[in-house]
């Protein structure tokens, strides 16, 4: 079972890695300073989030002081259609980027948890779902208030 969760931590560090490029990118792909300052703070939480799971590589694994709270979620992402081109995008398609790239981050997390055996991958597999959701939730807000605002 240790092996399981070795590979989890591999793929979720690799993950973790690919969004802080996808972000890193979309910086230079748009002039609005917004998706710019947007797509920084997102690239560095993906960051962040790799170096987390590197410490955790280095040492044994336990999930005993995490305490998962209720994320809310506003289902803005599942209704929008993916943009899968950041060339030139605007604010508005760069947050929708962003929202779909977090919710299919929910979404393989989600999944992989069924098909685990060792407890301790699930656990894993479970906080870092959370994670995903709470970009997923900041992200919609943000979308939500931006867009759909009063002003």
């Amino acid at each position: 079972m240790r092996n399981e969760l070795g590979e989890l931590l591999k793929a979720a560090i690799y993950k973790e890695n690919a969004s802080e490029a996808f972000y890193i990118a979309a910086q230079h792909k748009t002039d609005d300073p917004a998706a710019i300052r947007l797509m920084k703070e997102l690239a560095d939480e993906e960051h962040r989030h790799s170096q987390m799971l590197k410490e955790l590589q280095e040492r044994d694994w336990k999930d005993n002081q995490w305490r998962r709270e209720e994320i809310p979620t506003l289902r803005i992402s599942e209704y929008l259609i993916e943009i899968h081109k950041l060339e030139g995008a605007s604010l508005q398609d760069t947050v929708v980027s962003a929202m779909k790239r977090e919710q299919h981050a929910v979404e393989f997390h989600s999944r992989l948890m069924s098909v685990l055996r060792s407890e301790d991958a699930k656990q894993l597999c479970e906080r870092l779902a959370h994670e995903e959701l709470k970009h997923k939730y900041r992200l919609e807000v943000f979308y939500d208030d931006f867009f759909y605002g009063e002003d």
